[in-house]
């Protein structure tokens, strides 16, 4: 039975994680994420980049989630404390544990066997190196653009720790959307469903939330937009709430 202090935590999230100074902080993107899988009792899940562990935290905290457990990895060895620390403050250490590791040399992990997982979350770098600016400071330039593991290690990563007709859950940039389904097919991970993301309903989307299967069969659902903010009041929308809770926690 969770105590007090921790059922409190669990409120408050996302709000009260721990970030350690000068790293990359999560946005609402992990958030999305975070609620877009569709596990199953007893799920083992990875996740590939998970800074502070706020995409995995958010999963296992979901009101519809049955019980599931989760490994996140990192080659940030501070994330992956933040990450840990963040787990035993929402009272999910047995559920979820972080690992230091480089996506780019997964298969050399001790923590990550082969096609041991049932789901793969990744929320990878959106942006190549030559796009846009730089942000600063090494380890948010390696968590926003390819500075150093791209789209391509990510992927690869998440088809040798997928079981057999195991699923992959991503949120990526909608504009890189030929990319990511390129590299999905040489690496037999067929995409079943997609919703993009939208600021507001005469915008664009931004982003794609979209899940492939391992060896899968062809077929894809194209979901309805997703759109953040209403065009009313300019608020967050009352659709946007309802996939994702958490993004109401600075309301």
């Amino acid at each position: 039975m969770p105590t007090q202090e921790v059922r409190r935590n669990r409120d408050y999230f996302p709000r009260g994680l721990r970030q350690p100074e000068g790293r990359y902080r999560f946005s609402a993107d992990s958030l999305l994420l975070a609620c877009y899988p569709r596990p199953r009792e007893g799920d083992r899940f990875l996740e590939l980049g998970t800074g502070c562990g706020a995409v995995s935290l958010g999963l296992l905290l979901r009101g519809d989630v049955p019980r599931v457990y989760g490994l996140g990895l990192d080659l940030d060895p501070d994330m992956v404390r933040a990450a840990g620390d963040n787990a035993a403050r929402l009272g999910l250490g047995d559920r979820f544990r972080a690992e230091v590791a480089d996506v780019r040399s997964v298969r050399k992990s001790p923590a990550v066997r082969p096609e041991a997982f049932d789901l793969v979350l990744a929320n990878p770098p959106y942006r190549s190196r030559e796009q846009g600016r730089q942000p600063p400071g090494e380890a948010e330039s390696a968590a926003r653009t390819e500075s150093r593991a791209d789209l391509e290690d990510f992927l690869r990563a998440a088809a040798y720790g997928l079981k057999n007709k195991g699923l992959l859950e991503v949120v990526f940039l909608a504009e890189r959307l030929p990319l990511l389904l390129r590299i999905l097919a040489g690496l037999r991970l067929e995409p079943k469903r997609m919703r993009q993301v939208q600021g507001r309903p005469e915008r664009s989307a931004s982003q794609v939330l979209l899940e492939a299967r391992k060896n899968g069969g062809p077929g894809l659902t194209l979901e309805p937009p997703l759109v953040l903010y209403s065009g009313e009041t300019g608020g967050l929308s009352q659709e946007a709430l309802r996939f994702c809770p958490f993004l109401g926690c600075n309301r």
